[in-house]
């Protein structure tokens, strides 16, 4: 570890969990494909848990519907999203690094910049199509973590990217935009099922990293639903 990286240790203390992953852990970048309410929740939380480097790709701006699912503040509405979540990770931590992109992620143009794991978070099954061009048998991502969400469910899909049959599956769950339903009006995404499904996330990936670390086999759920309809449920699919 450089010197920068061990001065993170002494800006932000993460001694309640450094028994178990720091920063000492999490050296490669942390890359997210969309900035919303997934890609800004799931940045912050990954920077509580220590990683220090990042790669942002979102062309949008922050409006004022965005304030109360996403990790904004109202003096970030009208600015580019990945400007403003370079703010706020950097207010947690400045020693932070970020890179932005304030674009739509291609994968000819921009996956020469992906290493280290992987979360996708865009709104659009299309958008899919093409990141999944950039993570297929890619050995320089270490992992993909991607999110869907409605109103009162969402689901978590981990793939191993260098796995053939893993990433044919997730592919085969992808449709045409046009066949994804709308929601209930002013029922689109609920606050608390974003920060349940963006934690278990980042959790995910984390204990990939100390699997490493330990030497073990890193055993996960290749998806996980949740369901807030009625009462909490959680179902993990082998």
């Amino acid at each position: 570890m450089n010197q920068q990286e061990q001065n993170i240790c002494h800006q932000v203390s993460f001694l309640r969990h450094s028994g178990w992953i720091g920063p000492e852990e999490l050296t490669e970048p942390l890359n997210i494909i969309g900035c919303g309410a997934v890609g800004s929740n799931a940045a912050l939380l990954a920077g509580k848990m220590g990683f220090h480097k990042f790669n942002l790709w979102d062309a949008d701006h922050v409006e004022p519907h965005n304030l109360s699912n996403q990790a904004y503040d109202i003096q970030h509405v009208g600015q580019l999203k990945v400007k403003s979540l370079q703010h706020v990770l950097k207010r947690f931590n400045p020693a932070i690094e970020v890179n932005t992109f304030n674009k739509f992620f291609f994968t000819e143009e921009d996956k020469k910049h992906l290493c280290g794991p992987l979360i996708v978070a865009t709104d659009s099954m299309s958008s899919r199509q093409d990141i999944y061009d950039a993570f297929y048998m890619n050995t320089q991502i270490s992992g993909v973590f991607e999110v869907r969400l409605g109103f009162d469910y969402g689901e978590c899909n981990i793939i191993d990217n260098t796995n053939p049959i893993q990433c044919l599956s997730w592919k085969d769950t992808l449709v045409d935009d046009s066949e994804v339903p709308d929601g209930p009006c002013n029922l689109r995404m609920c606050t608390t099922l974003v920060q349940l499904v963006c934690s278990y996330a980042v959790h995910s990936i984390c204990s990939r990293y100390v699997a490493a670390k330990q030497n073990d086999i890193w055993s996960y759920s290749p998806k996980t639903m949740f369901s807030l309809t009625d009462r909490l449920n959680i179902n993990s699919i082998k």
